[in-house]
């Protein structure tokens, strides 16, 4: 395919706008897969702060900020 003079790459899966999307498998495992290991890292990522003598309240917030978006979004690092 081309536009603009310019040849277009065919792939089979690409991740666009943090979203994993595959022209073959519409089986949304792997999505999910990628989704619940980029969680794990931004966790692990943070985990003096979790495991640490801070309070609960300090916590939730890095949880909150730092986590749910790595899993709800799939961040890409």
């Amino acid at each position: 395919m081309m536009a603009n003079n310019t040849q277009i790459e065919n792939v089979d899966t690409c991740i666009y706008l943090r979203q994993g999307y595959s022209t073959r498998d519409k089986n949304q495992d792997k999505e999910i897969q990628r989704r619940i290991t980029a969680g794990s890292r931004a966790f692990a990522k943070h985990r003096d702060i979790f495991k640490g003598n801070i309070g609960t309240c300090l916590k939730r917030q890095v949880e909150i900020s730092c986590v749910h978006p790595a899993m709800t979004y799939g961040a890409e690092t």
